[in-house]
């Protein structure tokens, strides 16, 4: 049973090990992790408790290890308590100004509130209690009993049953990214340090780990970063984090999520597809012997026309039916194997058409937080017809590249001002896309996405480059400057990588 106590709190060990974070260092990491989940919920205590003081029917469950007492529910609490006693500094932690005149107001006005909370009450389990400890705050926690306390979410949860001896490989996956991922700011590694939607992560590497040629969850999360599709995972782990990706979306049977960030089906082998038997062939060609000589001619009529057919057909990227490639005498008209079917492939485009623009442009899908103008731009782009309207074109493109770089800038606290003789100024579009490339390319340690980007940056920050940074600005400021549609098709393929990264 606990010793029921009340123990001052200087005295009192913040749990470095607290299921709601990962572990930490020290009491100020710890700290700063708490505020950075949830915010609001941990000035609201700060607020309570000095409105209010430390109410004594809510008591902090302790573990005494014959050194230390360790909080083991009441962390928060307990935080908030320090700061409020001065035993961190509380300018250390971003602190609303509303906060810190409250404080400043006990330290200078309030004396009484110090005297009356420097102690709070403690429930003391001894080390050999662990088990009960770890029982009590399951209950209060971890089966969501709607109580005064914040009930644990799924990374607290999981957590919890992982030091219980369960695998979570989603958590050891999240923990991972929030450790090496290369496309994560460090606001959004504090806060989904503790909060983030596991279960749809979850749900999503069962989906994914064997189109990333993985036989099982637990091979992909431990191979990672070490993995083939790592930068389409991370762009996942990504979106999920900020709930771009749900359940709906994974559960949408029309939507094959990871085609959309470039992780391929799994091939299908030789027994997925038999080709057409010999049988078929038999019954769909009629008999020599029983044809007339003017059966044979119409016969003869109906291959000729077959081959045109499948010839068109090839040409308007439809499928050719099987029975056109069955009912051939003379191979030189025939399209296609006799018992196969025929291959239905896609045309290829030229460069220089403006349709290839276009089926970049159906393919490209924008996501993450504000990026509903860079959506409205690149449907205005694909409705554009650029034989017509080269100028109008540039003209969004370049505002497509100028938002996506603030966006994607501010998403990972990229600097977009510079000091010029004492006076802060905006950077060049230019200077932007290059520190956002070289972030992408993790300062060009990531050779593969180098390749990718080297001809975007190449094109872009040409001083006389048709589609560069200078050309589309001479388009908006200079009258007499112009540009011819087939050279906007030939380098829009060039420069659209870093859009679409940024995106």
């Amino acid at each position: 049973m606990p010793n029921v106590s009340q123990i001052e709190v200087s005295k009192l060990s913040l749990d470095l090990n607290n299921f709601r974070t990962v572990p930490q260092k020290n009491e100020v990491d710890a700290i700063n992790a708490m505020i950075s989940i949830k915010p609001d919920r941990f000035y609201a205590v700060m607020e309570s408790l000095m409105d209010d003081g430390y109410w004594s029917t809510e008591n902090i469950i302790v573990l005494n290890d014959g050194k230390s007492n360790v909080v083991k529910e009441g962390n928060r609490r307990i935080a908030a308590m320090k700061l409020i006693h001065g035993l961190h500094k509380s300018d250390s932690f971003g602190l609303p100004e509303s906060i810190i005149d409250k404080i400043n107001e006990i330290n200078k006005v309030d004396s009484n509130w110090k005297l009356e909370n420097h102690t709070v009450p403690c429930a003391v389990y001894s080390l050999q209690e662990n088990n009960m400890v770890d029982k009590v705050i399951t209950v209060i926690h971890g089966k969501g009993e709607k109580a005064s306390r914040d009930p644990w979410n799924s990374v607290a949860k999981a957590r919890h049953n992982r030091d219980r001896g369960a695998n979570e490989y989603g958590l050891d996956l999240l923990e991972k990214y929030l450790n090496v991922g290369r496309n994560i700011s460090k606001q959004q590694k504090e806060r989904w340090s503790g909060d983030y939607p596991l279960t749809v992560l979850d749900e999503a590497l069962r989906k994914l780990f064997a189109r990333a040629k993985f036989p099982n969850v637990a091979e992909l999360v431990t191979n990672y970063p070490k993995i083939k599709y790592i930068s389409q995972l991370e762009d996942i782990l990504l979106n999920i984090g900020l709930e771009q990706i749900k359940f709906e979306t994974l559960r949408n049977a029309r939507l094959d999520f990871p085609s959309n960030y470039r992780i391929p089906p799994i091939p299908l082998t030789s027994s997925d597809t038999k080709p057409t038997t010999s049988n078929n062939t038999s019954n769909n060609t009629p008999s020599s012997t029983s044809q007339t000589s003017t059966n044979t001619t119409a016969n003869t009529n109906q291959t000729v026309s077959a081959g045109k057919a499948n010839s068109t057909a090839g040409s308007n990227t439809s499928e050719t039916p099987p029975s056109a490639s069955l009912n051939t005498t003379n191979s030189s008209n025939s399209t296609s194997t006799i018992g196969s079917f025929s291959s239905s492939k896609t045309k290829a485009t030229a460069i220089n058409d403006p349709k290839s623009v276009k089926k970049i442009l159906q393919k490209f899908a924008p996501k993450g937080l504000n990026r509903q103008k860079v959506v409205t731009l690149k449907d205005e782009l694909k409705n554009l017809d650029i034989s017509k309207n080269p100028i109008a074109f540039c003209f969004l493109l370049r505002s497509s590249f100028e938002i996506s770089a603030k966006l994607y800038a501010a998403d990972n606290n990229i600097v977009t001002v510079k000091n010029n003789n004492g006076r802060t100024i905006d950077k060049t579009l230019i200077e932007v896309l290059t520190a956002i490339t070289n972030h992408l390319t993790n300062n060009n340690a990531d050779k593969a996405r180098v390749k990718i980007l080297h001809g975007a940056m190449t094109e872009l920050g040409k001083t006389d480059g048709i589609l560069s940074v200078t050309s589309m600005n001479q388009l908006v400021h200079n009258p007499s400057f112009s540009i011819a549609p087939s050279d906007i098709c030939i380098l829009f393929n060039n420069i659209f990588q870093l859009l679409e990264e940024m995106n």
